[in-house]
């Protein structure tokens, strides 16, 4: 791992640390918000996308910029989900709620998952110009894996395709 990667994961890593020690208070521990929650996710999976890709320092610099700016329009796209479907609102009013109402739920829901699709496709055609496609892929991997990890409740801790299918 080169010098340069070594300084953004530990950069990352106090990030955290310092995030999460602040985050408590001498009282006890307070549950953390969803924003906290968010940026601890956030923080976790970089370093495990960093540690994956194993990126010269050129290809970090020109990396980490595009993913910022479609993980940003990505998190638009979920939080407008988030407010056209709030599950409790839903589930709780569903008795209440007309089919029109519900039909627009659904509808909007749909406009959201055209929109992050569209976004997917020019986030793929913008990476294509910096990387192979065998570089593409194991990003999607990593991305894949990581989210797979933190939903079976298993801490991210590397990848075994990501070395193997670097070193073919």
């Amino acid at each position: 791992m080169t010098t340069t990667i070594r300084i953004i994961l530990t950069t990352i890593i106090l990030t955290a640390a310092i995030f999460t020690a602040g985050a408590q208070d001498g009282g006890g521990s307070p549950q953390p918000s969803w924003d906290d929650l968010k940026q601890r996710f956030k923080c976790e999976k970089v370093a495990f996308i960093t540690s994956g890709m194993d990126l010269t320092v050129e290809e970090a610099q020109q990396f980490w910029p595009l993913y910022n700016k479609y993980d940003a329009i990505f998190d638009s796209i979920g939080e407008a989900r988030r407010q056209n479907f709030k599950r409790k609102d839903c589930i709780e009013n569903l008795d209440k709620m007309t089919d029109a109402k519900a039909g627009d739920i659904i509808s909007k829901s749909f406009e959201c998952d055209a929109q992050e699709l569209q976004t997917r496709r020019r986030y793929h055609e913008e990476l294509s110009k910096l990387f192979p496609q065998k570089k593409i892929l194991l990003y999607y991997h990593l991305e894949h894996e990581f989210r797979r990890q933190k939903i079976s409740g298993n801490k991210p801790v590397g990848n075994s395709f990501g070395k193997s299918f670097k070193d073919k």
